[in-house]
């Protein structure tokens, strides 16, 4: 574990609730001094909280039930592991947990004598030391209406012998709508206070890592202020997502022998850790994954084998420059694979020529072409003419239109008639005519570039950005041994103006995401256009 090496005496991440660890925020006081004023009434209620999946329900019920004693009231605490049980072992359950004598006669046991013994014990405790009882429901969303209908019989058959008994149902928020409206169970009528859990903040979710991270003996923080922020959205203000996150990202830290942890790393844990990523499926059914992995893989050397002895290898482009446009078309729209499986296909293909492996990002992060996909490697989207993309030298992805469910492509060659397109398993070459009735003029391109490189550039800036710049950008008519700017001026602005021009990019003499890309298009590293396409 992790404990060594962030200095921690216990894991401050656990999956069960742990009152020792409850960090509690204005809305959880209300909650809990709310129910404490209620057990301090001598007539009977029912109060209602709500909140989604992980927030917090089942760790206050475990705080109202702690803090009962205090105020003279038997507390008995139940889940779904008890509503499980056949409705007699249930209520027999209750008099166990209000430390009332079972009943031993089978007239005894049934529903009808349970509810009324169990009423009538409560009174006789009631009567002689002045007691209250507090029933807690968690997981209440569980309960049938049939158990909710003996809920309702329990409370009536004590105030009909004039003992308080009080009830805390907590539950998801289909719970409160079912409770609500004409329909719902009769025992929607009593309920005196509805009280929702809304998810943390995003300073409270800051907050509540510290706190769990104090209490478990840290005296420092092992997240980066950026990889706090990140943790902080990704938990979506969830104490369930926030723990899961954290625990699998101190342990991903210490496997690798880290000790800060940042954005990058909890990019990855978010992966592995929620279930709308696919890792998430990966790490919980690795086995039966691997098992099923060796065997496509067998059939996936067996197969790829066959294409290429064959003489059908996926690297010899197909020509369809030779037959009519109708034809290319039409074979065009035969080679496409399904959309999502072409789209993974070729930006694998773009990550793989830039030698970009997937320790540095995952193919599913690229697709996103975000302004920095990670430090040191971009990405630019826009629309363009095939002229202004070959200027540029670089595969690019194409976006085709809205009747080839605007599926990419990306381009890996191209001449003054034709290009070459790898499809996501094929590779075709046809000509640009026919090409440009499909395409919808948007791309996508990546990029490498100084991981210090702003996102923007002007007039007036200075810094590391400018280093990068000026080695790229095309020398001007300054005299040799002359000392080359330090800042963005005038001189520099009509030299990247210039190049704009060339590139067929907007002139402002900014700086931007393709200006960017241009400048990195003038390096010999990274891949290239192919050559001989006609």
């Amino acid at each position: 574990m992790y404990l060594q090496t962030f200095g921690l005496r216990e894991l401050p991440f656990g999956d069960a609730p742990d009152p020792r660890f409850a960090c509690l925020f204005a809305r959880e006081r209300e909650i809990l001094a709310h129910v404490e004023y209620e057990l301090t009434s001598t007539t009977s209620s029912v109060t209602l909280v709500t909140g989604e999946a992980g927030v917090g329900k089942s760790l206050l019920c475990m705080l109202v039930e702690a803090d009962a004693p205090n105020h003279g009231v038997r507390a008995v605490r139940q889940g779904a592991g008890d509503y499980a049980l056949e409705t007699v072992a249930w209520l027999r359950a209750m008099y166990a947990g209000f430390g009332l004598p079972l009943p031993l006669s089978a007239e005894a046991n049934t529903e009808d004598h349970l509810v009324d013994g169990l009423a009538a014990g409560l009174g006789r405790i009631s009567h002689h030391g002045n007691h209250r009882f507090l029933l807690i429901l968690d997981d209440a969303d569980q309960l049938a209406d049939d158990d909710l209908a003996l809920v309702e019989r329990l409370l009536l058959a004590c105030e009909n012998v004039d003992t308080p008994f009080h009830i805390v149902l907590a539950g998801l928020p289909a719970l409160r709508e079912r409770l609500s409206g004409p329909s719902a169970p009769s025992l929607a009528a009593h309920i005196r206070s509805r009280l929702p859990i809304p998810v943390l903040s995003g300073e409270e979710s800051e907050r509540y890592v510290r706190h769990r991270l104090h209490v478990a003996g840290t005296a420092r923080m092992p997240f980066s202020r950026l990889g706090l922020r990140t943790l902080r959205d990704d938990g979506k203000g969830n104490p369930r997502r926030l723990n899961a996150l954290a625990h699998r990202a101190l342990e991903r830290a210490a496997e690798r022998g880290e000790q800060s942890i940042g954005e990058r790393a909890l990019g990855f844990v978010a992966r592995e850790v929620l279930p709308q990523h696919a890792r998430y499926w990966l790490r919980r059914y690795r086995k039966p994954l691997l098992a099923v992995g060796a065997m496509l893989a067998i059939l996936f050397v067996g197969g790829a084998a066959t294409w290429f002895l064959s003489g059908r290898s996926p690297s010899r482009p197909k020509n369809l420059v030779t037959v009519t446009p109708e034809q290319a078309m039409a074979k065009l729209s035969e080679a496409l694979p399904a959309p999502d499986v072409g789209k993974v296909r070729v930006w694998g293909e773009l990550l793989a020529r830039w030698q970009v492996g997937s320790k540095d990002t995952s193919v599913a992060n690229a697709i996103n072409c975000d302004a920095l996909i990670f430090p040191g490697f971009a990405c630019v989207s826009g629309r363009g003419s095939l002229d202004q993309l070959r200027r540029f030298d670089r595969p690019i992805v194409l976006e085709l239109d809205e009747a080839h469910a605007r599926q990419q492509v990306l381009m890996v060659g191209a001449g003054d008639q034709a290009i070459r397109l790898y499809l996501g398993g094929k590779y075709v070459e046809l000509t640009r005519d026919v090409f440009e009735h499909v395409w919808n003029g948007r791309f996508y391109a990546v990029f490498r570039v100084d991981p210090a490189m702003p996102g923007k550039l002007a007039r007036g800036d200075a810094g590391e950005g400018m280093r990068w710049l000026l080695a790229r950008l095309p020398p001007d008519t300054a005299p040799s041994g002359s000392t080359g700017p330090s800042t963005f001026d005038r001189t520099v602005e009509t030299r990247v103006r210039s190049l704009q021009q060339r590139f067929g990019i907007a002139a402002d003499g900014v700086v931007g995401p393709e200006t960017m890309f241009a400048l990195s298009s003038l390096e010999t590293d990274g891949p290239h256009l192919a050559r001989g396409v006609p």
